[in-house]
């Protein structure tokens, strides 16, 4: 029989074995969880921050998360200024799970533009951005066509949803310098999601419109900040800087992860290749 045996130091973590024996939790999510809370309290929890020191990428490390805020480990709430824009989200990190419930902010949410007329839509729209996209659009179509106010207000409320899921006062407020890229990527996001063709090209094929539409409208924040590296990282001479950009929106979900690590591995390797 294997014996194993534990040899403990100083440095090492008190915690509560609760979500080490939760058998509903992954073994991924037990293992952020424990770093988490060995983790110093001033300490950068950030997605990139914690994705900095594991194997595992942005997008992982945000998968992760969720899980550990859907089994009531982490309660995530957002913060307002005194003017109410959303300027950061607070994240409580629970040795011991509790039940979730929805905070005042969360209640109600707040797009940052104000709601234009002819709101039709009372359910939750960043719920299901796919559902949304296949159904309330095409069922609209033939209507905006004819009637361009209401078409502007389906706009209105693209508008606003963009800028909510992709959280714009904090990109804003950390790239200030970019404020304008950060704009036109927003304006080309509006573009494609209100688009009436069938088929919108990327990368030189043609791809279903819904297709292209949806992952559009399940963008986050660390994906236009990723778009915004690439965009520093790479040369200004770029022949088609509309489809490079669709293209990079496109398949930021899919390149984000080895991205970051090769950044990773470049600072650890002290800038060497």
């Amino acid at each position: 029989m294997a014996v194993f045996r534990v040899q403990k130091t100083q440095n090492y973590t008190i915690m509560s074995n609760h979500h080490l024996r939760n058998k509903a939790l992954s073994l991924k999510a037990k293992g952020l969880l424990s770093l988490m809370l060995s983790l110093p309290e001033d300490w950068d929890y950030t997605t990139r921050g914690l994705a900095s020191i594991c194997k595992e990428g942005v997008d992982g490390i945000r998968a992760t998360v969720r899980e550990l805020e859907n089994a009531g480990y982490i309660i995530r709430r957002r913060i307002r200024d005194k003017n109410g824009q959303m300027r950061g989200m607070e994240y409580t990190v629970l040795e011991q799970p509790q039940p979730l419930k929805q905070g005042p902010e969360e209640a109600t949410p707040k797009c940052a533009q104000p709601k234009q007329a002819e709101p039709k839509r009372e359910k939750p729209v960043q719920e299901n951005p796919a559902q949304l996209n296949t159904k309330e659009i095409k069922k609209e179509e033939t209507n905006n066509v004819s009637n361009p106010i209401r078409a502007a207000g389906q706009r209105a409320e693209y508008r606003a949803l963009l800028l909510k899921n992709i959280e714009y006062p904090i990109l804003a407020k950390n790239n200030p310098m970019d404020t304008m890229r950060l704009d036109e990527l927003v304006e080309l996001m509006l573009d494609v999601v209100c688009s009436k063709r069938t088929a919108i090209r990327i990368s030189g094929e043609e791809m279903p419109a819904e297709v292209v539409k949806s992952r559009f409208l399940k963008l986050g924040a660390e994906h236009i900040q990723y778009v915004l590296d690439c965009l520093k990282d790479n040369p200004p001479r770029i022949r088609n800087i509309k489809q490079y950009l669709l293209a990079a929106l496109y398949n930021a979900p899919l390149t984000i992860e080895n991205y970051y690590a090769a950044q990773i591995d470049h600072d650890l390797c002290g800038g060497k290749r």
